[in-house]
């Protein structure tokens, strides 16, 4: 499931049709100047040029494919991708010729409609054909839209440097660029990346270049999103007050334009800040528009989102009784697997809710429920995940058969003209001896790169990236007997992160896993390269420093200990303390690792029993 269907996403859905402004002008394609007016209206009234295109009545296929492309583009606008997948659709059955432009551009518009509906990874070989055929066409205006489709597939498929790539290409091709079309559209391409990434001084500043532009020129559909994206970026870095004045006035432009959805998505996210600020009653009348928007746009999910919302002001409120009909209506709204996230949602809220009232018995069923919901979601994220490393296995495995077909097809042909040519074509057939060589090399050597990846991967932690258990463990025994044949000093480490657990249950397991991701980063930029890093349980870890003494060690992680309590600060999540945890030993007298690494645990709970967030440096034994 992609998350995307809570998060109000203005240029991908948005911004993109002004390509339509200009594709008439300069790429090539020969459509009738009847439609120039929906192309130049669509960028400040979509659905205007909805009801202007209903009034229209043809029966060749050239005018109903041009049509379907135009409503598919204003469907995507208003965020009614189910919709701009059927218009697109009607639009490919009457066109069949892969090698006009119109035909791409429909292929581009249901690529999009179907990344709206979260199903990106279903289309991306789609849109990286229309991609490439506009690129060998060299038709700058279907490059662009290329460009820009392509970049949010990769976006919802969690891929930023490739998005940032195709966006940071259209926003650096000011001599291709048709005269309709400029920088500022990619500008706001390029924010969203930075905006994903929580790179909000970045996102920012290119917000404000489109904005400007956006202004200026006075584009309606696209300031709308514009100043979302600002006010959510604002809001961010903490000014909350400069942050809802770009909300307000992105819902009033929405509005204006009959933009229902951008409105909606405006209001709840203005809804949510106040909510935060501990202002539940102002949020109260932005939910009920909000609310009201998304039911009349049809929009599931958002629907589902704020009565979750809403019920979660009124327990707050301690008005626990009137959350549960708001539940009951997002549950009706939730039907199918495409709503797990929302049904665990609307779960662990009602349990709250039934807690609050003091019906413990229904609030435990609500939480067997929401178990039972997130475990169907991590096997539909699993199988997800499994089946895109399938097909990506099966692609490469399909190439090298391709790859030896040709080599034996060439191998075979250069045979006979051998056999019949044998004196003419001596040389042919060195040169070919010579070429299978290299071939052969390559792939010798390509696959020893491929082992060694395999390898690392093998022996690194998948979210620390710090060394596995077993290679912890091996290169531990390692350094001591090369520790104890030289008479160098070595020092062990255990740490444990405190009250991970706590972190996990307050914040949630992605902070949870996000505090590690750091952590594993701190400590190799902080250590050396011959130290040992090695996560070697959830939240527990055996650092091996050679030739370092216990006071050494202990003020290497003294200093590592206070980069680790700054995580909150670079997470950006309030309430968040991280602690260490430590016990040291110096392996001088013992004569194994186990004994050294049992000295170390032990150290460790004294550490914890003292009260966490300290070193202690185990006593060296005597044997």
């Amino acid at each position: 499931m992609q998350p995307a269907v809570f998060v109000r996403r203005p240029v991908l859905n948005l911004i993109i049709f002004s390509f339509l402004a200009y594709s008439v002008h300069a790429n090539g394609a020969d459509w009738p100047a009847l439609y120039n007016t929906f192309i130049d209206k669509v960028r400040n009234d979509p659905q205007q040029v909805l009801d202007d295109l209903s009034e229209l009545q043809f029966a060749d296929a050239e005018h109903i494919a041009i049509t379907s492309y135009i409503k598919s583009r204003a469907f995507g606008a208003l965020a009614l991708h189910e919709k701009a997948r059927v218009s697109a659709r009607e639009g490919l059955s009457v066109l069949h010729d892969d090698n006009r432009p119109l035909y791409h551009y429909l292929q581009l518009a249901r690529a999009e409609a179907f990344d709206g509906l979260g199903m990106a990874q279903a289309v991306i070989d789609d849109a990286r054909h229309s991609l490439n055929w506009a690129r060998a066409q060299n038709d700058p205006a279907l490059l662009n839209y290329a460009l820009s489709v392509n970049g949010y597939l990769h976006i919802t498929l969690s891929q930023f440097t490739e998005a940032q790539t195709l966006f940071q290409e259209g926003y650096q091709r000011p001599s291709e660029k048709p005269k309709a079309w400029h920088e500022a559209d990619f500008a706001s391409m390029l924010a969203l990346v930075y905006e994903y990434r929580q790179e909000s001084i970045r996102a920012i500043q290119l917000y404000e270049q489109a904005e400007a532009y956006y202004r200026e020129h006075e584009i309606q559909l696209e300031l709308a999103n514009t100043l979302f994206g600002l006010g959510k970026n604002t809001i961010g870095l903490g000014n909350s007050d400069k942050g809802l004045r770009y909300l307000l006035e992105s819902a009033d432009i929405a509005l204006n334009i009959r933009d229902l959805q951008g409105a909606a998505f405006s209001y709840e996210a203005i809804a949510s800040v106040l909510i935060e600020k501990g202002m539940s009653a102002e949020a109260v009348p932005f939910l009920d528009d909000a609310l009201s928007l998304f039911s009349q746009a049809g929009n599931p999910f958002m629907q589902i989102k704020v009565l979750v919302e809403q019920a979660n002001v009124f327990i707050q409120n301690e008005q626990a009784e009137n959350a549960l009909p708001l539940l009951s209506e997002a549950a009706n709204l939730a039907s199918g697997e495409s709503f797990l996230q929302q049904k665990i949602a609307i779960a662990d809220t009602r349990s709250r809710a039934q807690a609050k009232l003091g019906d413990f018995e229904a609030a435990y069923a609500s939480q067997l429920e929401s178990q039972n919901e997130r475990r169907l979601w991590l096997e539909q994220v699993n199988d997800q995940r499994i089946l895109e490393l399938q097909t990506r296995f099966e692609v490469q495995q399909q190439k090298v058969q391709n790859a030896l077909l040709q080599e034996q097809n060439l191998r075979q042909q250069n045979l006979l003209e051998n056999e019949q040519k044998v004196r003419q074509y001596t040389i042919i057939v060195v040169l070919l001896l010579c070429l299978i060589s290299a071939l052969l090399a390559w792939l010798y050597i390509n696959s020893k790169r491929h082992q060694r990846h395999l390898e690392k991967l093998a022996n690194s932690d998948g979210l620390t990236r710090l060394l596995t258990r077993r290679k912890t463990m091996e290169d531990a025994e390692q350094q001591f007997q090369l520790a104890q044949r030289h008479n160098a000093p070595l020092t062990v480490a255990i740490i444990d992160l405190d009250h991970f657990k706590h972190v996990n249950d307050t914040f949630g397991h992605q902070t949870g896993d996000d505090v590690l991701r750091e952590f594993g980063k701190l400590a190799q930029t902080h250590f050396r390269k011959t130290d040992v890093l090695g996560r070697i349980g959830g939240e527990e870890f055996l650092f091996v420093f050679p030739h370092t003494s216990a006071n050494t060690a202990t003020t290497m992680l003294e200093r590592f200990a206070k980069e680790v309590s700054a995580i909150p600060h670079t997470l950006a999540v309030e309430k968040l303390v991280v602690t260490l945890s430590a016990g040291l030993v110096e392996c001088e007298n013992y004569s194994g690792l186990k004994q050294v690494i049992a000295s170390a645990d032990h150290a460790l709970y004294e550490a914890k029993k003292a009260g966490r967030d300290r070193i202690i440096v185990a006593q060296s034994s005597q044997e």
